[in-house]
């Protein structure tokens, strides 16, 4: 999670109220009553006339403006980029995956799962709020600091500084996991550990999948689906992906819930209404 911080470029860097401009912007182009405490002038019948226009005159830049509205405003990038880290609109932490991916699993019933991971941070929150234990491990003292004002009885955050520790942490329990997670460092050899240590019917998640090819095909050499979800996500200014394998006896998916994708119309159909 550290490392991911430290990779944020530079040009993350602007000016609180330049957001709240572009804030304004993004309400106005997709109809969105302005909170009178940031001082936007709410909508009127003429601001109403106005964009209706806009969207008879030019359909696109109107199509345009929601689909950065719903990335910016409703998956909460906006946010995450102006305070570089991974939150959705309402502050609550998500992991630094892809939006795919993050509504993929959250999709899932891990009420039961007991969960380790290999990088602690925002996603120790997500997790946590979801599963019945989660134990990550992490490599930088000061971050590991930081993170301890907010776990949750559930967690278990361990320091391992160096290589053979990091990986071997997982393996240095008793039991197996439902899920691991593979987001920090060293990630070739924790995925060998993972794979020792993770059900036959549970999940590896791995982030950044795109850049570790060799990996990818070492886990679907061990008789694993890979499902790729690319995509934007948090705080950062371009597409990657984040990949989970499972085995066809994965029995994570019982209670799984129907997908509501955030900014979707929310419009289910059934068997009678194609007669």
């Amino acid at each position: 999670m550290r490392e991911k911080l430290r990779a944020v470029q530079v040009t993350h860097r602007v000016e609180r109220e330049h957001f709240s401009i572009l804030q304004g912007t993004l309400r106005v182009v997709c109809f969105q009553r302005a909170p009178a405490s940031e001082g936007i002038p709410a909508r009127n019948e003429g601001m109403t006339l106005l964009l209706r226009i806009v969207q008879k005159v030019s359909p696109t830049f109107y199509r345009l403006g929601q689909n950065v509205h719903a990335l910016a405003s409703k998956q909460g990038q906006l946010r995450s980029i102006r305070e570089r880290r991974p939150v959705r609109g309402d502050g609550s932490a998500i992991p630094w995956y892809t939006y795919p991916a993050i509504e993929y699993l959250s999709q899932f019933d891990f009420s039961n799962a007991s969960i380790f991971e290999f990088g602690a941070g925002y996603s120790s929150l997500f997790w946590a709020r979801r599963a019945r234990t989660v134990i990550s491990v992490e490599s930088d003292s000061g971050w590991l600091e930081h993170l301890k004002e907010g776990v949750q009885p559930n967690q278990k955050v361990l320091l391992r500084q160096g290589r053979d520790e990091y990986v071997n942490a997982i393996r240095e329990q008793p039991d197996l996991f439902d899920v691991v997670i593979v987001d920090g460092r060293w990630r070739h050899a924790c995925l060998e550990a993972a794979m020792d240590k993770v059900r036959d019917d549970g999940l590896i998640v791995l982030d950044n999948s795109d850049r570790y090819p060799e990996a990818t095909g070492r886990l679907r050499d061990s008789d694993r689906f890979q499902v790729d979800f690319s995509g934007f996500g948090p705080v950062n200014n371009y597409a990657w992906t984040t990949s989970i394998f499972l085995r066809a006896a994965c029995r994570l998916q019982k209670g799984f819930a129907p997908p509501l994708p955030i900014a979707g119309l929310r419009q289910t159909f059934g068997a009678q209404d194609e007669e």
